[in-house]
């Protein structure tokens, strides 16, 4: 996942078969609507979602990265229970899509050796993609 994702709008044809691959193991996975429901058990709009990513994004870019201590697990630890959920679930989503396994933990994600910050970006932004496109299909 080293391909920066620059345009929502023409996403380049790895992204767009990754977002396949994702939305097959969403339906795969869940009973829909249990992916976008939070961990309270409240349904969490996935234009929620594309907000909470989006700003992770620029939390991203505003403050750095580092492991362990400014990693996933902080950008994604905003205080919004529901919404940071969903969008954790997303994630898996897209790791497992890229690297055809079965489960994935996102909050340790970028703790493994060699992950750069290119590579967390581009999760974050494909993430987001996948949100924006599910909120779509759904208006």
């Amino acid at each position: 996942m080293t391909r920066p994702i620059t345009e929502p709008t023409a996403l380049d044809a790895h992204t767009e078969r990754l977002l396949t691959r994702a939305a097959e193991l969403e339906q795969r996975w869940y009973t829909v609507p249990q992916m976008w429901t939070g961990s309270t058990g409240t349904p969490t709009a996935p234009h929620a979602v594309v907000a909470f990513l989006e700003d992770a994004v620029k939390r991203l870019d505003q403050d750095g990265w580092e492991p362990r201590k400014r990693g996933l697990q902080q950008l994604l630890d905003g205080g919004f229970g529901n919404v940071a959920h969903v969008s954790v679930s997303v994630l898996e989503l897209i790791i497992c899509a890229d690297s055809r396994i079965n489960a994935a933990l996102p909050l340790a994600w970028d703790l493994v050796p060699g992950r750069t910050v290119a590579e967390v970006r581009t999760l974050l932004q494909t993430g987001t993609a996948y949100a924006r496109r599910t909120a779509a299909a759904r208006s």
